[in-house]
């Protein structure tokens, strides 16, 4: 397959703080990579750099071969989103795109017929048109500051934390809206940290952690190595002691719990149920859950941090 970026070694510092440590990795052409980790994780650092808006203070990534930060012409093959979606809101969604297009040297009459083409799958209504940015709602906001990453129609799709915020409904667009996408021979990188949009969209999922990569692998190929199938959310009605914890696994579950009235079991039988309901039935409890091992489970795991 074609690498669209590649780093080696990268490194990047603010003062004493080590963002980004030895990141060693290649993302493919046409597929979308999902950078999974909290704030401070070193996620949005390496976004950057990627779009050339950084240097790194050592190791390098390429980007179609070439150092975006080094060479302007690559950045006319990708767009980058950034979290804060620098729009002006004195501005309609309208009248944001055709400057920031302008700016990039695009021709009107082509941004203009990439706009016609694309309006009614990104969901850009009469708003974008009449109504000034300041009175967007959050996925308003989102959808034109995709619209505008996408007027040069770039190979490479960069976007930090895109869907944060946004409603359910909202969001489920955005996943259809980044599948139609790599349809269409688009390479994407997205940072998160809500798992929903890594399970759904990403064909490999990077997780990292204090400046480090961690794991990075397809979603089916990070489950398969956990070991488990099945989880069971177990809700206490008051915070479980260490014994009541320990009463409750045995020698083919895990405890996955993080101080507070949810306790996870991690197993791959799932008429467990029975037994651990006969075991905790001195115990106060809400609720049991059973589902599939996800992300959140794996995450925890790996780290001992919770995200969302």
């Amino acid at each position: 397959m074609n690498v669209a970026i590649k780093a080696v070694e990268l490194s990047k510092r603010y003062d004493d703080v080590e963002a980004l440590r030895d990141v060693n990795l290649e993302i493919y052409r046409n597929e979308i990579v999902v950078l999974l980790g909290p704030n401070g994780s070193g996620k949005s650092t390496f976004i950057k750099i990627s779009a050339g808006v950084l240097f790194p203070t050592s190791g390098k990534i390429e980007v179609f071969g070439r150092e975006p930060y080094r060479y302007f012409e690559i950045k006319g093959l990708l767009s980058y989103m950034p979290q804060d979606q620098g729009l002006y809101g004195s501005l309609t969604g309208y009248e944001n795109y055709l400057f920031y297009s302008g700016i990039q040297g695009i021709d009107k009459k082509e941004a203009l017929s990439y706009l016609k083409d694309a309006k009614v799958s990104l969901g850009l209504g009469e708003w974008f048109f009449k109504r000034r940015v300041n009175a967007y709602s959050g996925g308003m906001k989102r959808k034109t500051s995709l619209i505008v990453a996408l007027s040069s129609d770039p190979k490479l799709l960069i976007m930090d934390e895109p869907t944060t915020g946004l409603d359910p409904s909202t969001r489920r667009d955005f996943w259809r809206i980044m599948l139609d996408l790599k349809k269409k021979g688009k390479t994407i990188i997205m940072a998160t940290h809500l798992f929903e949009d890594a399970e759904v969209i990403a064909d490999r999922i990077i997780i990292m952690f204090r400046g480090k990569v961690l794991t990075f692998s397809t979603p089916e190929e990070l489950k398969s190595k956990i070991g488990y199938k099945y989880a069971i959310d177990i809700e206490f009605a008051e915070e479980p002691s260490r014994t009541i914890l320990e009463k409750m696994k045995d020698d083919e579950t895990e405890i996955v719990y993080d101080k507070g009235f949810i306790a996870t079991l991690l197993c791959n039988d799932t008429s467990i149920i029975e037994d651990l309901d006969a075991k905790l039935r001195d115990v106060k409890y809400v609720s049991f859950n059973l589902r599939k091992i996800g992300l959140r489970d794996i995450y925890f795991l790996l780290t001992g941090v919770r995200l969302e």
